[in-house]
């Protein structure tokens, strides 16, 4: 089992990492992210600098940590994500991820539209789009590498 738990956590890690920052990527360069953070004129007042040196040192560990709380969340759910086949499971891993870890988390998308001051509309639609397309490219990763399936045997579609 402790096998399967490092392989299992170690794909959410790797996968959250690299979604993240190619998603991110794409939320800069083409969503528009970059008009809300510093140096823009136009930024959030609350939003850190991508260049700042503490930003640069902390977002790999950080999301190194997201992807390992993911794994473990999703871990024991490792079997029903296999039995569902790689897109409902995708589906699956990705509203988790999605829903749980943005929408209704605790400084998610809600808590933004209750508690903030200054939260424009474009940029809640750009980070809603930029998480939709992380979660799901993330539940893809998931759901197809992260658990071993039966090998079949070619032509006869039965386990070796």
């Amino acid at each position: 089992m402790l096998k399967s738990l490092a392989r299992f956590t170690g794909v959410v890690i790797v996968g959250q990492m690299i979604t993240y920052f190619i998603v991110g990527i794409l939320a800069q360069q083409v969503l528009g992210a970059a008009d809300f953070y510093p140096p823009s004129p136009t930024a959030l007042s609350y939003l850190r600098n991508p260049s700042d040196p503490d930003v640069f040192r902390w977002v790999l560990p950080a999301q190194a940590v997201r992807g390992l709380l993911f794994g473990l969340v999703l871990f024991p759910f490792r079997q029903r994500i296999v039995e569902l086949g790689t897109l409902n499971g995708a589906l699956v891993v990705a509203g988790s991820v999605f829903v749980v870890g943005y929408v209704a988390a605790s400084g998610g998308l809600i808590e933004h539209w209750v508690f903030f001051t200054e939260y424009p509309s474009r940029f809640a639609a750009i980070t809603f789009v930029e998480v939709l397309i992380q979660a799901v490219v993330l539940g893809y990763i998931v759901a197809r590498f992260a658990v071993r399936r039966p090998a079949t045997v070619q032509g006869k579609g039965s386990p070796r």
